[in-house]
């Protein structure tokens, strides 16, 4: 047993010090602000969206990670876009806390209603480490067994905050296409705890095909990478009749993940999403886990400006 935790313990460690530092998420054809800043405001609703995953179930300190994120359009001619995207990150020892605001510039682009959204992010981020984290075994790191703290962690808790900086493109022709390309931490500052932030940089793009009036299938692909490493998410999703939709996403070298999802229309003034997605591990983990599980749910409404009313007067003159 003792050995399989080590092993175990080894190769999330290998993952946490070696990996990309952004959460991850499955449902990401549904998370779009939080990767790319062009998207705020570009759908012309209000939209506010949550998700919430928790990974590597059966791991000790697995990681765990709330998202909200908030975006509307503005201006008379809703050419702009404004978002908000808060997030929680805990990983064994360590949490993360983000928090960063959006600016998009739409620009039209012709027929169907395409537009191509210009984006600037700009926020925090606060990384604490806990002092009081012990080797999963109960020991000190060393064979013993008195569970000592681990002298190879450092010892008190540890704070940095830094601000962060993003940028985006996002190109959309609505119920038809999206392309977006976006780079996150451009500064690549510390971050003033114990490793330094590296750039992100993000790929996405989807297509809608109606198959019939009451089935559309919805193909996207997503790219994550900080140029030391590339995770690649393939995805496939069927609509049926604009209420329900099941698909499923191949990650590569980590998770097949199934996901379903409901839509309700016409919920008082918007339309309410919720969906769900659990993760099957492919790679060395799953001998350790059985997988993940993430929930998103979002409501969005459009704010439809009521018609002037146009009063009419007469001259008794030319009665």
């Amino acid at each position: 047993m003792k050995k399989i935790i080590t092993s175990a313990s080894l190769v999330v460690f290998s993952v946490v010090a070696f990996a990309q530092q952004d959460a991850q998420f499955t449902q990401n054809f549904m998370n779009r602000l939080a990767v790319n800043p062009g998207y705020a405001g570009i759908n012309g609703s209000i939209c506010a969206f949550t998700l919430y995953r928790t990974q590597w179930v059966g791991f000790d300190g697995q990681p765990q990670t709330g998202l909200l994120s908030l975006d509307a359009p503005i201006g008379a001619k809703k050419n702009m876009g404004l978002g908000l995207t808060i997030q929680t990150d805990k990983l064994g020892y360590m949490n993360n806390f983000y928090g960063k605001l959006a600016y998009s510039y739409h620009l039209n682009l012709g027929p169907e209603g395409a537009k191509l959204g210009l984006g600037l992010e700009v926020g925090a981020i606060n990384n604490t480490i806990s002092g009081t984290w012990l080797a999963p075994d109960g020991t000190d790191g060393s064979g013993g067994t008195g569970g000592q703290v681990d002298a190879l962690i450092p010892q008190g808790n540890k704070a940095g905050t830094t601000y962060d900086v993003g940028f985006g493109a996002y190109y959309n022709i609505p119920d038809k296409l999206y392309v977006g390309l976006a780079s996150s931490h451009l500064p690549a500052n510390p971050n003033g705890a114990y490793y330094d932030l590296a750039r992100h940089y993000y790929i996405t793009a989807g297509y809608d095909y109606a198959v019939t009036d009451m089935i559309t299938l919805k193909p996207s692909i997503f790219v994550k990478s900080d140029a030391a490493s590339t995770a690649l998410d393939i995805n496939l999703v069927a609509m049926y009749n604009q209420l329900v939709w099941a698909g499923v996403s191949y990650r590569l070298k980590d998770a097949i993940a199934p996901m379903v999802g409901v839509q309700i229309n016409k919920l008082g003034p918007g339309t309410l999403k919720f969906g769900y997605s659990y993760d099957v591990t492919t790679s060395a983990l799953k001998t350790y886990s059985s997988g993940s599980h993430e929930i998103m749910l979002g409501y969005c409404f459009n704010v439809t400006p009521k018609p002037k009313v146009i009063t009419k007067f007469y001259n008794v003159r030319f009665l």
